[in-house]
């Protein structure tokens, strides 16, 4: 009986064509993403990615804590690299650890967009803005990238998911729950990503207003706010509250910019285009162009903001839930950061995607009026060109950068298979030298525990060498190095026992004559 009643909620599901265009969907981004999750492989990790993954390893391996622990450590959100070092220390290995917290969160943010973009307007404006974002070039990159941005942003929609959704929509108080229980989640992935549950506290206090307060629910919820932050309260107080002088204070990098606030919405909007499409050509640009148009529709709700205010009618709550998410988005990082990357504004795109979404509609409503075939034609072709110029351009980009580092990457996993575990290093990539050696990496500078400073010159290298002893020391062009330092295997006599010359290609990506070398292992 049971197996009847699926089967038939199964056929009435398929029955109606917008589901059928969610399950094309969600298959072309599954495609899509397999696709280039098994042509890359294991590609060599970035910087940033380093320093994620060494401190996961040293948490996994029970690795000695390497000199530049206490600055990396203090301004990096730890969930991340506590959940890759369980992952490590379970022995699946990072192939394993990219399917799992990249691959899968990645396909799933799709549907969690197009299930916002549902539940704010309609199923027609979530399946188009759920496609932008299955296409969209930053995310489909990063999602190879073993950084924090795409759980952090899967967590951020289930947030929005569970807000709207489950507790606006359906009035489920579970809702709310969940979705702040995500929304700490994003936040312990990524710190500016405690900006989404403001967006909620400010929506519902702005719509229930004195009823706020008198609502048990929001309490409960603020309860359990306070109850999952309270380990992270705990962490502030046995880092000296190191991550708030790191954003807010004197060597925050906001504060650091002296720049006037038309420079820093310059900062960020000067970045759009490239966002929205490759290149200035006008077609190439097709998300970005009914972006604008979708933003004029906003105009109803600006001429019955009264109405809206006095919540007299509550069509209006969508748009509203809209705008303030672009705005406190926006608010951060023109106001507090001024500075921003592209994928530091992964959260922000799903809500223009969904604004992008209503242009496309707004012009079908339009032209339908004068040929309905024409309107159905002429909306999926811009839509569809659009996507394919999202997937050349991330094409092109992946292509390019998916042997960056590549030498830093072998040079580490040779010191693993011919040194012993005790050899010390130095390095200028030493994040991801300490990911692939699991041998002891310093750098070329001296760092300063009181002050959470560095220095770097040869006379501090020098004493540095005498202090430490290191076995072995790396010089490659890829990873900024100390001019001196160059030469200084000459002047020292050190050994050269391993390095990797340049290819073709390479040559041409680094600006130097093919066959010289890229990366070279001294031996003190």
């Amino acid at each position: 009986m049971n197996n009847y009643i699926n089967k038939e909620k199964i056929r009435s599901f398929l029955k109606i064509r917008d589901n059928q265009f969610l399950i094309l969907l969600m298959l072309f981004a599954i495609f899509i993403r397999l696709y280039y999750f098994i042509k890359l492989g294991n590609q060599p990790i970035w910087w940033d990615e380093g320093d994620y993954l060494s401190i996961a390893k040293v948490w996994a391996l029970n690795m000695p804590k390497p000199e530049w622990w206490h600055i990396f450590a203090g301004m990096r959100p730890l969930l991340i690299p506590l959940i890759w070092a369980f992952i490590i220390k379970i022995g699946i290995g990072e192939f394993g650890m990219r399917f799992i917290t990249l691959l899968i969160p990645s396909i799933l943010t799709i549907y969690l967009v197009y299930a916002v973009g549902r539940d704010l307007y309609n199923n027609k404006i979530g399946l188009i803005a759920g496609f932008i974002m299955s296409v969209y070039w930053v995310h489909l990159f990063y999602t190879y990238r073993l950084l924090t941005d795409i759980p952090a942003m899967f967590f951020g929609m289930l947030t929005i998911y569970f807000f709207y959704s489950r507790y606006i929509k359906k009035g489920e108080a579970k809702g709310l729950y969940l979705s702040i229980l995500f929304g700490v989640l994003s936040f312990s992935a990524r710190f500016p990503y405690a900006f989404i549950l403001i967006t909620c506290f400010l929506f519902l206090l702005i719509i229930e207003k004195k009823e706020f307060f008198k609502n048990k629910t929001n309490w409960k919820a603020l309860a359990l706010i306070f109850l999952l932050l309270s380990p992270y309260l705990i962490y502030l107080i046995y880092t000296k509250f190191y991550l708030l002088s790191f954003y807010f204070g004197e060597r925050a990098q906001a504060t650091n910019l002296q720049i006037p606030f038309s420079q820093a919405l310059n900062n960020i909007f000067g970045l759009f285009p490239s966002l929205f499409g490759p290149g200035l050509s006008i077609l190439k640009n097709v998300f970005l162009i009914f972006l604008i148009i979708g933003a004029f529709g906003l105009y109803r709700f600006f001429i019955c903001f009264d109405i809206f205010w006095k919540q007299q009618d509550k069509k209006f709550n969508a748009e509203f839930f809209l705008i303030l998410w672009i705005l406190v988005q926006l608010f951060f990082y023109v106001i507090i950061m001024k500075v921003t990357t592209d994928r530091w504004l992964l959260m922000l795109m799903p809500a223009l995607f969904t604004l992008a979404s209503r242009g496309f509609i707004s012009t079908y409503i339009y032209l339908k009026k004068y040929s309905k075939i024409l309107a159905i034609f002429l909306v999926i072709f811009l839509i569809l060109f659009g996507g394919y110029y999202q997937l050349k351009h991330t094409n092109n980009l992946i292509n390019i950068k998916k042997d960056s580092y590549k030498e830093v990457m072998l040079g580490g996993l040779w010191l693993k298979e011919n040194t012993p575990k005790d050899a010390k290093v130095i390095t200028a990539s030493i994040v991801q030298n300490e990911y692939y050696s699991e041998r002891d990496t310093y750098s070329f500078s001296v760092y300063f525990k009181n002050n959470n400073s560095e220095a770097s010159n040869k006379a501090l290298f020098e004493q540095k060498v005498e202090k430490i002893k290191p076995d072995y020391l790396i010089l490659n062009i890829v990873q900024r190095t100390p001019d001196w330092a160059y030469t200084y295997p000459q002047e020292k006599g050190l050994t050269p026992v391993k390095y990797y010359l340049a290819t073709k290609e390479e040559s041409i990506m680094y600006g130097v004559p093919e066959g010289q070398p890229l990366l070279i292992i001294y031996k003190f």
